[in-house]
């Protein structure tokens, strides 16, 4: 069962490692788990009581990580995200747009990468990883809420530069000129996803 609310936050501490032999057994208890969630995409060992560096990940396909540590990580974007053991809340957090990872299960690091992607798969996938490999270090979406600077001076784009918006359920992206994004994001329903410490949207 997950846990929720002030029962997770019980667990919710920097975890032990674990050798690889009995975190697939908690690995498999998380996907099973898992699987019976109607939204979840990722569970951690703590989010089950177990306070275990142990994780799983569902977006594309099934990701097991085993003692992870993010090695390697570039760029930013702000995320809307939800955690099963917070539910019905959502707050932003800034992400990174490329991290590698390495695992004690994995033969080598893993490396996720949305900087050349507006696919809302692969940003799932790389914001996924990240909270819950939060989890394992006793960090939250909560304590990475992202609060939006008071002021910002605009990006100017120009009519014909290519950028990613996302829609407002963060269900969907969608790369094309500017000028053919402005009508959309005048109406309120998509916005120009944020990007920082990297290059220009790719063309």
């Amino acid at each position: 069962m997950v846990l929720i609310n002030k029962k997770f936050e019980e667990y919710n501490t920097e975890c032990d490692k674990v050798d690889v032999h009995d975190g697939e057994k908690i690995a498999v208890k998380l996907l099973n788990e898992l699987s019976n969630s109607k939204s979840g995409i990722g569970l951690a060992a703590p989010q089950i009581g177990i306070t275990k560096r142990v994780c799983v990940i569902n977006v594309k396909e099934p990701i097991v990580l085993i003692n992870p540590e993010v090695i390697e990580s570039d760029g930013e974007f702000i995320f809307k995200e939800g955690c099963l053991s917070y539910p019905k809340k959502t707050v932003s957090v800034k992400r990174h747009t490329m991290i590698a990872v390495e695992a004690d299960n994995l033969d080598k690091p893993m490396v996720l990468d949305v900087r050349k992607s507006g696919n809302m798969d692969d940003i799932l996938e790389i914001a996924c990883v990240q909270h819950e490999i939060d989890h394992l270090d006793g960090i939250t979406m909560l304590d990475r809420k992202y609060v939006r600077p008071t002021y910002r001076a605009p990006k100017k784009y120009g009519r014909n530069e290519k950028v990613v918006i996302v829609s407002k359920d963060n269900k969907s992206t969608k790369k094309l000129k500017y000028k053919k994004a402005l009508p959309l994001i005048n109406a309120g329903e998509w916005s120009i996803m944020t990007y920082s410490g990297m290059g220009p949207v790719p063309q």
